[in-house]
């Protein structure tokens, strides 16, 4: 049996430290949706609406948000599962979905995916070992470098190769096989990893170990995760900067802890007040939001959320501006109240 310790290399860092890892211009996506037999009328679900951010190397992005605000459509554009309608996306100095840009084969070995459903992501028929193994193999690694691989990973993430390799992932807990679907995505030592609500399924004692491996592992191999959940305490444990996401829009964006201390969105207000800690610490009430959000089909004219808004004036028929708050230039809101000059013509 080989002992020997297999590596592989990490991508060159193209653009410096100082350079962000991923700069996320305009982005929109929209989806068709099937009418009626009788209606001409092309309808679409817009899922995103002109989102732009950059993650800087070495850091940790939240997104938060109800569902179908956008957060899980806007990792897929990211990792190339899907292709976006207008806008930019750059990793690492490299346009994405361009003809000189990065490939998807070399995006895909530098930005890894871990999913919510760990078993779902697991093929049953292989066990723990293959499945770690099998990405490599099929770059060309050899199979017992891949298999050397595998354990030294499976060790990384905590678990012992001599009793969890062999196994199949039905014979694993869920803690168990979201330590391998890490293992997994770390396999091409990859520079980023999209963490779409990966620990959401785990019990809270299970969530802290995950969690923990993950800052971990970040420190260890120098990667940069964008970290999705509809959990804030997670995020907050976790994020170094948070973009709070409504209707397919950035609504706030900073440091994380400017934001959970001090939120200057209403939508953010009403969001963290549905935190027991959150109010607890800070001592608020529950924001109840009247009516349901709006239909994604026909977006309301104006601030996307004037419609649920308690504080919502008649300025909010225009359209917000996501700007700076502080003079920093370090954190983001797109709401007239934050910025009363917007209103003014």
């Amino acid at each position: 049996m080989m002992n020997n310790q297999v590596n592989i290399v990490q991508d060159p860092d193209l653009g410096g430290v100082n350079q962000p890892l991923l700069i996320i211009d305009q982005l929109y996506k929209r989806f068709p949706i099937k009418g009626s037999f009788f209606s001409k009328e092309k309808k679409y679900v817009h899922a995103l609406n002109g989102v732009s951010f950059e993650l800087k190397k070495g850091e940790t992005l939240g997104i938060v948000g109800e569902s179908g605000c956008g957060k899980s459509t806007l990792a897929k554009l990211i990792s190339g599962l899907l292709k976006h309608d207008a806008g930019n996306l750059i990793f690492d100095g490299q346009g994405v979905n361009e003809i000189r840009g990065i490939s998807l084969k070399n995006l895909k070995k530098n930005l890894q995916m871990v999913f919510q459903d760990s078993y779902s992501s697991l093929n049953p028929r292989l066990t723990i070992e293959e499945a770690i193994a099998f990405g490599p193999t099929m770059h060309g690694m050899s199979h017992e470098d891949a298999r050397q691989l595998a354990i030294q990973l499976l060790s990384r993430v905590g678990l012992d190769a001599n009793q969890f390799g062999n196994r199949y992932p039905s014979e694993l807990s869920g803690g168990q096989r979201q330590r391998v679907n890490i293992a997994r995505a770390l396999a091409f030592n990859p520079k980023m990893l999209i963490l779409d609500e990966s620990v959401a399924a785990l019990d809270k004692s299970v969530q802290a170990q995950i969690l923990n491996l993950l800052i971990e592992l970040k420190k260890e191999s120098k990667l940069t995760f964008l970290f999705i959940s509809h959990d804030l305490q997670v995020v907050n444990y976790i994020s170094d900067r948070l973009i709070v996401m409504y209707l397919g829009q950035i609504v706030e964006y900073g440091p994380s802890d400017k934001i959970f201390e001090k939120p200057r969105h209403p939508y953010t207000k009403a969001l963290f007040s549905s935190v027991p800690e959150y109010k607890k610490i800070n001592g608020v009430e529950k924001i109840i939001l009247s009516g349901d959000p709006p239909n994604p089909i026909h977006l309301p004219s104006g601030c996307k959320f004037r419609t649920r808004c308690p504080q919502a004036q008649e300025v909010c028929l225009k359209e917000p501006v996501l700007q700076a708050v502080n003079p920093h230039q370090d954190y983001w809101v797109a709401c007239h109240l934050a910025h009363p000059e917007q209103g003014k013509e």
